[in-house]
């Protein structure tokens, strides 16, 4: 009986020490997470100067939109992610934009930055590319065209770049929406400032227009210029019954306020990018001068030819009323919908597509030539003989016309992939 009590003691003494070994274990194995991961992503973008209002105005949707994102967040296996925006002041300036790209990276560990539209695309690059994040931007900064255009962006040295709005193409397919939208127009008037004035980008758009039978007459202006009435007496001269400007809002304004106050009131006016304030478009342009003026237009409820899931136009409108209770006044604008939303789902989705979400080489393989959902339509990535690597994005090219103040759809011309 001794011998056997002994064995028993020895049982119970060899229980006890696993027991506590199995305890000291659980206490130092790393705690597992028991919700969503957040991830950040960063964008920087103009909060100060001249171009503040264009990075103020949006601000509350995308807010909005980030709220409405992150109740289901998304997976990858079993486990949830969530995002967080972080917004930096780039000034819309060289050294602003390097600032706000290293604070993001290195101060706040984003391995993404989008949303971004500023003309500082070198120098955010400069810091993104090797730091290996993914920088999700546009295409019609001067910089950010193929170095074969005499722009900076070289897919070779720049493998971390995605074109998720491509607005140096969305021109031209916004110039074949407009005809589509008045096929017994005249003519159809460029206008922009001698900075891009012959630049290959032009020479393209120009190219296109002609393959196409397009009719137009271009003009330019230099940085500066408010007296447009040489230039407006000229497409008037011309048979120019559209004219559409790229991408200067104040010379716009200045445009579409001559014209009419020179009794040119027939001639249409467009600018390439969403009205960002309806109330100050007519407080410079005057309400009639403003009333028939032709806008990008991202209200994806309203698209005729590109289908959007249900899922994203739900969750934009109920961003739209976020912002509205927010600031506590009617919220209008849908323009951020093309931007910010779109690139974040083009990320999530090629996150999914990698299985990974630090692993931004297998990222951006799963990103060039890849088909992705978002909120305005499913494109793929095309781009690999234009800009060297089959990352730029689609665009519904869509536009809306102010009736009675407001916006109203006119017309859209969905982007075809680029060769």
């Amino acid at each position: 009986m001794k011998k056997w009590y002994n064995v028993v003691a020895i049982l119970m003494a060899t229980v006890i020490v696993v027991g506590v070994f199995a305890i000291g274990c659980a206490k130092t194995a790393p705690p597992q997470p028991t919700g969503p991961i957040t991830i950040n992503i960063g964008e920087p973008v103009a909060l100060s100067g001249s171009a503040s209002p264009w990075g103020q105005i949006p601000t509350p949707f995308r807010e909005a939109w980030f709220e409405v994102f992150n109740k289901e967040g998304f997976k990858i296996g079993d486990q949830t992610y969530n995002i967080k925006l972080i917004q930096v002041d780039d000034q819309n300036t060289a050294e602003g934009g390097a600032a706000a790209a290293k604070q993001l990276i290195f101060g706040d560990k984003c391995k993404f930055l989008a949303g971004h539209w500023t003309w500082n695309f070198s120098a955010i690059s400069a810091v993104t590319n090797p730091a290996k994040v993914i920088f999700v931007t546009r295409t019609g900064s001067p910089d950010a065209l193929p170095a074969s255009w005499k722009g900076a962006y070289d897919a070779k040295t720049m493998p971390y770049v995605v074109f998720g709005t491509p607005s140096q193409d969305e021109f031209t397919f916004n110039c074949f929406a407009l005809v589509d939208a008045f096929p017994n127009y005249k003519k159809l008037g460029l206008l922009d400032s001698t900075v891009g004035k012959g630049g290959p980008g032009w020479v393209v758009l120009q190219d296109t227009l002609n393959k196409a039978g397009v009719r137009w007459q271009s003009e330019w202006f230099a940085p500066g210029t408010t007296d447009f009435a040489p230039i407006i007496t000229r497409f008037a001269e011309g048979g120019c019954d559209i004219v559409f400007v790229a991408g200067w809002i104040g010379e716009y304004m200045a445009f579409a306020k001559q014209r009419w106050e020179m009794g040119y009131k027939d001639m249409k006016v467009a600018c390439s990018g969403p009205f960002v304030s309806l109330d100050m478009y007519k407080a410079v342009v005057g309400a009639d001068a403003f009333e028939g003026a032709i806008g990008a237009y991202y209200d994806n409820s309203q698209f005729k030819k590109t289908i959007v899931n249900p899922k994203y136009i739900a969750q934009c409108q109920e961003a739209l009323k976020i912002a509205a209770e927010k600031t506590g006044k009617p919220y209008a604008y849908t323009g951020e919908i093309a931007w910010l939303p779109s690139h974040v789902l083009i990320l999530v989705q090629a996150m999914q597509k990698a299985g990974t979400v630090d692993d931004t080489d297998a990222i951006m393989k799963a990103i060039r030539g890849g088909t992705f959902d978002t909120t305005i339509g499913k494109w793929t990535m095309s781009g690999a003989e234009t800009y060297g690597s089959p990352v730029v994005f689609g665009t519904p090219a869509c536009l809306c016309v102010i009736q009675g103040g407001k916006e109203v759809y006119l017309s859209e011309h969905p982007m075809e992939p680029l060769p």
